[in-house]
């Protein structure tokens, strides 16, 4: 058994995207408390700033800046600034995420776009972003998408949503083994309900979409914090072996 086996976080650099708030803000500080210094992107930088002054409370060095997930430009960008601001990159943590519930018949062009853009195009560019500066360097790291139980099951009101994150865990397997060789692990996770602004805004505006609660066996929603433990664990060498996987933390939701 390998000797470092540890969920110790120090001495990594992990990039958060969506880090303002909700899960991704509870990632970050999470990887912040476990040792790691972050690099935190959103549309809104306003709220990453927010994010890094408390990842800098906790003695880490902490990089926010802006970006926009559904534009390669943009991700490019954002990766070439971590480096330079780091010297490197370890982890990457795909949270960004966007979603409208809606009946299937009633998505528009423009919002079918905007959720796949989102959910899909910018983790998987987000992710070979990341994966080209590891392979160039000769080190190893880790990728982590943040999916959602309906990735893995599907779900009313959802369907575009569904797809897309359906397609996260599918490049994520895809991806897990072209870089296998290269010590790149690949991995997703899929939380149920987590209480977030997001899932609020669609709790008020859609009762029938609340109803959905009903489902989880253990009968309540998540808490960030424990979405953000399955990714310190993922991104730590205690799950070096892990690859590939989609790991849900959902109440038993997909059991049922």
């Amino acid at each position: 058994m390998p000797k470092d086996i540890s969920f110790d976080l120090t001495g990594q650099v992990m990039i958060v995207t969506g880090a303002g708030k909700g899960i991704g803000k509870a990632i970050a500080e999470t990887a912040a408390r476990f040792g790691a210094d972050v690099a935190l992107g959103s549309r809104t930088v306003a709220e990453c700033e927010a994010t890094a002054d408390v990842c800098r409370g906790l003695g880490r060095n902490a990089y926010a800046a802006h970006l926009d997930v559904a534009s390669l430009n943009s991700i490019n960008s954002f990766a070439a600034g971590v480096v330079e601001h780091f010297g490197r990159i370890d982890s990457l943590v795909n949270n960004a995420g966007y979603n409208v519930p809606k009946p299937a018949l009633e998505y528009s062009e423009e919002e079918f776009d905007q959720i796949s853009d989102i959910n899909f195009k910018g983790a998987y560019f987000m992710s070979t972003a990341v994966a080209a500066h590891l392979i160039e360097a000769g080190r190893s790291g880790s990728i982590i998408t943040i999916s959602s139980q309906v990735g893995v099951v599907g779900g009313p009101l959802r369907s575009i949503y569904a797809a897309a994150k359906g397609a996260a865990g599918q490049f994520t397997r895809s991806l897990a083994l072209e870089w296998a060789a290269n010590d790149i692990t690949v991995n997703a996770v899929a939380p149920t309900f987590t209480r977030t602004p997001l899932l609020e805004a669609s709790m008020a505006k859609s009762p029938e979409f609340a109803k959905n609660l009903e489902r989880v066996p253990m009968g309540r929603i998540a808490e960030p914090e424990e979405i953000a433990g399955a990714v310190v664990f993922l991104a730590s060498s205690a799950a070096r072996m892990v690859t590939g996987q989609v790991l849900c933390v959902d109440g038993g939701y997909t059991a049922i």
